[in-house]
């Protein structure tokens, strides 16, 4: 059995911080002779002098002090143990584990991170990269508990989840400022036919599919980093406007002028949940999530 209490630390660590029995005794509600006999019981309970007691003022001892920092230690992880106790018993949970694929951009991923943090500071949020068989898998089997991915166009989402619909952002064809095909006034078919398509993985499973391939030399790639670095070599690819104005600082990519579709299309966002019940926190990650991608309409 420990043989130092909870409210013995209590004292010592208010005495010690204070300088004073009269003014700790102040702090932690409880009057001085309280304070002064716990921080003696633990005295003799450890067999040591935390404090010199010459004068009005109590003086800690070199052991004191090296007893100090741990008993801090104990008393914040015991105040960290009873915050999670009382989150827990308001609705929190322990943790939640968000899935997302390559188009989210990670200053939004990071604004959403920060706001939930904030107001559930004992809830663990882990933020996994995943296509979206990747996901879906993970939320089947109860690993993951939302996903965001690109609609694939179906009306109904795959059977045991539900789904919200997060809009639909813009995409269109860009490429480097500085590479031959930005430099046309106009792009044809044939001038995208011509040269290198990038096409970004997780794409080619959504609704997007097929019909984004305008090129018969395309490369696909699965980091968004590395596609953007890439484009600055040569080709072109099909970005949302969201991802592209997330990755280019300094204005390096171009949206193309294309002659024989609308230069701006669009595609559809979900963010796919196990279940209808929803935890406060659940519950703020979705008000998050469709507050970031309505500013993106």
């Amino acid at each position: 059995m420990p043989r130092a209490s909870f409210d013995q630390l209590t004292a010592f660590v208010a005495v010690a911080e204070h300088g004073s029995f009269s003014q700790a005794a102040r702090v932690v509600g409880k009057d001085r002779a309280t304070l002064h006999h716990q921080v003696s019981d633990l005295e003799i309970d450890w067999d040591v002098t935390l404090f010199e007691r010459k004068g009005r003022t109590p003086v800690l001892t070199e052991v004191g002090g090296t007893l100090l920092t741990q008993a801090k230690h104990i008393l914040y992880q015991m105040q960290s143990l009873e915050l999670s106790c009382d989150s827990y018993s308001q609705g929190d949970v322990p943790e939640i584990t968000i899935c997302h694929d390559m188009s989210v951009p990670c200053d939004a991923i990071a604004d959403i991170d920060l706001s939930l943090r904030k107001q559930y500071r004992n809830t663990a949020i882990h933020w996994l990269h995943r296509s979206r068989d990747e996901a879906l898998e993970m939320l089947m089997s109860k690993q993951a508990d939302f996903a965001v991915v690109l609609n694939r166009g179906q009306a109904f989402p795959t059977e045991g989840m539900s789904f919200i619909n997060l809009g639909y952002p813009k995409f269109t064809f860009y490429a480097h400022k500085h590479s031959p095909i930005a430099q046309r006034t106009v792009v044809t078919l044939q001038d995208l036919a011509s040269n290198h398509q990038y096409i970004a993985e997780n794409f080619s499973t959504s609704a997007l599919g097929n019909q984004q391939v305008m090129s018969p030399n395309i490369s696909r790639i699965s980091n968004i980093d590395v596609l953007m670095r890439l484009l600055k070599n040569d080709g072109f690819a099909l970005l949302p406007h969201h991802l592209v104005q997330a990755h280019d600082e300094k204005g390096e990519f171009v949206p193309l002028n294309i002659d024989f579709m609308a230069n701006e299309g669009r595609a559809g966002y979900v963010l796919l949940k196990r279940g209808n019940t929803l935890s406060p926190v659940h519950q703020k990650l979705v008000a998050l999530v469709t507050e970031w991608f309505d500013k993106q309409a």
